[in-house]
């Protein structure tokens, strides 16, 4: 007796749904122990009838297929092509399986001429900011992949305690504009950067969205570095400060630049007039 031995692999790797729950299931935390009872609460069914479809002849419904997508935190395409996989299951005859053999052959072939074509951009586009700057989540999950604890969605959603779905859809983005590169479900920053200038229209959003998550940490941690204060100087000292405040700035870039990636933390420096 050999023991099965469970390697990374994606969900367009499998012809059939039950092998790809059950790799799945293996490779979360302690070899999935306890996750096939999260399925049977996301589908409200026991935990024995989840273990009676993987290892039987019974198949879970269309409408359980759905719920899985969200508990498995599948992506559009993700999402689309398990509920092929799983009406090929639910195929009562051979013609019927065929049916379905040549949509999932379709999808995969599909699938290969897109990665084909997609070209690594090094910058983005106004509409692919929009998107990045839309949350706060996507740059903390841009940047949280860099982190070696952090490269699988599911830790990523752990830590930053957002949907599994969500955290899919972002790192799906992420990869298709090159801000990041998945290696059979490990992530990694990828080639593009991304910078936003002081007249990028997404600079305003960019900056309010962080300025909220300055005003939570101070409300939850009170061991981080928060300093305000109002004060009056010479207009002749207000190019000075403002001087080394951008030297201070480039010093700590320079420092973050050949740090080891072990924390997440948002660096927000403030100085400006108040009228």
């Amino acid at each position: 007796y050999k023991p099965l031995i469970y390697m990374k692999k994606t969900i367009f790797e499998f012809s059939e749904y039950k092998p790809y729950i059950e790799s799945y299931i293996h490779q979360q935390r302690q070899s999935g122990h306890g996750f096939k009872s999260k399925i049977a609460e996301a589908l409200q069914c026991n935990t024995s009838y989840v273990s009676q479809v993987l290892n039987g002849t019974a198949n879970f419904s269309m409408e359980q297929a759905d719920d899985l997508n969200t508990l498995l935190g599948h992506t559009k395409e993700e999402s689309i092509f398990f509920l092929l996989l799983v009406q090929r299951g639910r195929a009562g005859t051979v013609s019927l399986r065929k049916i379905f053999d040549e949509q999932i052959e379709l999808a995969l072939q599909k699938r290969l001429v897109l990665k084909d074509r997609l070209e690594v951009k090094k910058t983005l586009s106004i509409e692919d900011q929009a998107i990045y700057y839309s949350h706060w989540y996507f740059s903390a999950i841009h940047v949280l992949v860099s982190i070696p604890q952090f490269k699988t969605k599911t830790a990523v959603a752990e830590y930053l305690k957002l949907p599994l779905v969500v955290v899919s859809s972002v790192l799906e983005f992420l990869v298709s504009v090159g801000l990041v590169t998945n290696a059979n479900g490990d992530y990694t920053i990828g080639i593009s950067r991304i910078f936003l200038g002081h007249d990028s229209p997404m600079i305003t959003k960019h900056h309010t969205n962080w300025r909220i998550k300055v005003v939570q940490s101070m409300e939850r941690q009170k061991e981080n570095l928060h300093y305000s204060s109002t004060i009056s100087l010479s207009k002749s000292d207000i190019l000075k400060v403002q001087a080394q405040l951008v030297d201070t700035i480039e010093q700590i870039k320079g420092r973050v630049k050949n740090s080891k990636e072990e924390e997440l933390y948002c660096f927000a420096l403030d100085f400006f007039r108040v009228e």
